[in-house]
């Protein structure tokens, strides 16, 4: 289960962004008349930048999440007052499953067989609609009107607040289970965004501003997702090189450093295969990620670790670093085959020390960090020396 204290940070931002546009949406009639004018105009930029910036990072889902928000905002534009009004009801109940598939669907190529199959459902959902706006169902039309609710939601339909109770549940349970926090958080604070806008409709700009607010949302996830890209590892969920690269060139005047190397990790990898050594990767970076003493674990490259330590001296973070070091040998790591499992004990080695005044630059001090960590294996390994 996810720490409410990441759910938290995952949900804050898009939900600030909704607040934010919400608050403008009540408090239309005070401010200047212009400013909701260009909203539509507004949202039209920002999807197409969304589009670019999606294709350029190999992120498309989000394609397909807003190419059929601006195929609703053009149908609600041109489309008569009687096919709006289908057009409105069907996109409340088709949309939220929509974005529950895309959600769910790992991204892929938008030129893969996958990816191509994609651009085929969005097809086949656009056609559906189409179809069913100029050649409209007595069927469809009985079950858009089933009575579900004792109350009324006008003028949401009660099928599309039964679809949209079930995806917020699913959503909400995505965001206290699946690591993807980053995407279940947005894509769920998307979704009341959306069902806030129709369900507000008869109040002015609030369509417009709903898909404006989601094309924002998800346009800063892709600035987020951009840098956590550049400066997180993939496997491991840690700031990686280039993060320590940034926060070292922050440091002040004291601080000290450790880098940590995972024992025999290349022997280990070549006996149990490189899929358990990314999970023992996983478990180390756990553990690192967990230092007391104001410290910042990263994943320097391969089994290597460094930890920063701001504002300390070498003594006060030696029983910080040794504590590590007693978790990760005392925790006992299951390794499983088709045949049986098998419990093993993994050890790391660090070296640890302080900045001082003969170092020019951080990377002095990692430098003599390193030869610490290499006087660790020297001594047996399984230990932490501090120069």
């Amino acid at each position: 289960m996810n720490s409410l204290k990441l759910i938290s940070i995952n949900i804050g931002i898009p939900l600030f962004i909704y607040l934010v546009f919400a608050l403008l949406t009540f408090n239309s009639a005070k401010l200047p008349n212009f400013l909701f004018i260009i909203v539509p105009y507004l949202f039209y930029a920002l999807s197409i930048m969304i589009i670019w910036v999606s294709w350029h990072f190999n992120r498309n889902r989000f394609i397909f999440v807003i190419t059929p928000l601006i195929l609703i905002h053009l149908g609600f534009d041109y489309l008569s007052a009687a096919k709006a009004t289908l057009l409105f009801h069907y996109a409340s109940i088709i949309y939220p499953l929509h974005l529950l598939i895309f959600l769910v669907l790992k991204e892929r190529g938008l030129f893969s067989v996958w990816g191509i199959l994609k651009i085929a459902f969005v097809v086949f959902e656009t056609a559906v609609v189409l179809y069913l706006l100029y050649y409209p169902s007595e069927q469809v039309q009985n079950f858009l009107n089933l009575k579900i609710f004792a109350i009324s939601f006008y003028p949401l339909k009660d099928i599309a607040i039964a679809v949209f109770l079930f995806i917020f549940f699913v959503m909400s349970a995505l965001i206290l289970f699946n690591r993807y926090l980053i995407y279940n958080s947005t894509f769920l604070m998307i979704l009341i965004s959306y069902i806030s806008g129709f369900y507000f409709l008869k109040m002015s700009y609030a369509v417009d501003m709903a898909f404006l607010t989601i094309a924002m949302i998800i346009f800063i996830l892709l600035i987020r997702e951009t840098y956590r890209l550049a400066f997180y590892d993939e496997l491991t969920s840690m700031p990686g090189r280039r993060a320590l690269v940034e926060d070292m060139a922050k440091l002040g005047r004291k601080y000290s450093l450790a880098m940590i190397d995972i024992d025999h990790f290349k022997k280990f990898n070549d006996t149990y295969g490189h899929d358990t050594g990314d999970e023992v990767l996983k478990m180390v970076a756990s553990k690192l990620s967990a230092v007391g003493g104001g410290g910042k674990a990263y994943r320097y490259g391969g089994e290597e670790f460094t930890i920063l330590f701001a504002s300390k001296d070498a003594d006060e973070c030696f029983g910080y670093v040794d504590i590590l070091r007693q978790n990760i040998a005392t925790t006992p790591f299951v390794v499983r085959n088709r045949k049986k499992s098998k419990t093993i004990y993994v050890n790391i080695s660090a070296g640890l020390v302080q900045n001082g005044s003969k170092d020019k630059e951080p990377f002095a001090v990692m430098k003599r960090a390193d030869n610490a960590l290499y006087k660790a294996k020297e001594a047996g390994r399984n230990k932490v020396i501090k120069a």
